[in-house]
């Protein structure tokens, strides 16, 4: 039990931190220049300060409620790790694109490809880590053969990312007359949600499986 209770303080510990990270990486987001949407919402950046503690809460809330709903069922719990990470990762991989797209300019087109494939390896290397140390519980060393298959499972994943984003920013014209920064995030989300699906049923069960009953 004194095991279980040291394991689930550390739990609270990084799902704190990882709130804490995103919050910052989200500023990126709301402060790229080609965002117009969020010019027109000035009220948004007067807020910005209280991301940093409304967003760790957030994070608080959902492990602690997924921890009580694993008794009900139990991998609601890991999932509930890794969907934190997720986000984290998410605002990772939008807060370092939006920040380069907010330094040259660049929205859509072939240029945007090695942005983003720039944004989404940083993310992947944070995920890594994270994913494996908290979700999955394997230390913090890394393992060249399951480093690996890591890589082999993030890259198609940046492929289906960047295809998405790519075909999404050039060959899809806005909704709603969205500018060109808030469409881009729009894909980026849409690309994200279902890289999401696709990394955790490949972590799981090839590049950690040795911890799926973790």
């Amino acid at each position: 039990m004194e095991k279980k209770n040291e394991s689930f303080k550390k739990d609270i510990v990084l799902s704190f931190l990882s709130g804490e990270i995103a919050s910052w990486f989200l500023i990126f987001i709301i402060k790229n220049p080609y965002v117009k949407e969020f010019e027109n919402l000035a009220q948004i950046k007067r807020f910005l300060f209280f991301l940093p503690i409304v967003f760790p809460l957030i994070f608080l809330m959902g492990i602690i409620g997924a921890k009580f709903f694993e008794k009900i069922f139990q991998p609601i719990f890991q999932f509930a790790k890794f969907v934190e990470i997720g986000i984290l990762n998410t605002f990772v991989d939008m807060g370092v694109l939006n920040l380069l797209t907010g330094l040259t300019g660049i929205t859509s087109g072939l240029y945007l490809i090695p942005m983003n494939a720039t944004s989404f390896l940083v993310a992947v290397t944070n995920s890594y880590y994270w994913n494996k140390f908290w979700t999955f519980k394997r230390g913090m060393k890394m393992v060249k053969k399951e480093f690996l298959s890591f890589v082999v499972i993030s890259a198609i994943g940046l492929g289906i990312n960047t295809g998405v984003v790519f075909l999404g920013t050039t060959i899809f014209l806005p909704l709603a007359n969205l500018s060109a920064g808030a469409w881009l995030n729009l894909v980026k989300i849409f690309a994200t949600l279902i890289v999401m699906f696709w990394n955790f049923l490949g972590y799981k069960f090839i590049v950690f499986k040795k911890q799926i009953q973790d």
